[in-house]
């Protein structure tokens, strides 16, 4: 009963942060603004150790975008990430539409 009463009225706050998206091919923006609005911080999804606003915050993600023609060697590594994740969709719709457009 005292823990309980203990974990309730204690307050947690973090100091650092830390993200991962193991998932996504390409990086993103996290972008931090305080309750007002103002921009605390622009940080990507490889940052770690992200220091925080000890008041109440907003995290928004934005995608960064690339131009093939700026950069054709990450653009071509996103590209074969792609084409490794989703080979077996990209099969199956080749599948469906070769059926589809079968002349007779």
């Amino acid at each position: 009963m005292i823990i309980a009463l203990i974990a309730l009225t204690s307050s947690v706050s973090a100091q650092y942060m830390s993200i991962a998206d193991p998932d996504s091919t390409a990086h993103k923006d996290v972008y931090i603004y305080n309750s007002t609005g103002s921009l605390l911080g622009v940080y990507n999804t490889t940052s770690s150790g992200i220091s925080l606003p000890s008041g109440d915050f907003n995290l928004v993600l934005k995608p960064q975008y690339s131009n093939p023609l700026d950069d054709p060697g990450t653009f071509l590594t996103n590209v074969i990430g792609y084409l490794q994740t989703n080979v077996l969709v990209l099969v199956i719709i080749g599948m469906l539409g070769s059926l589809l457009f079968k002349r007779f």
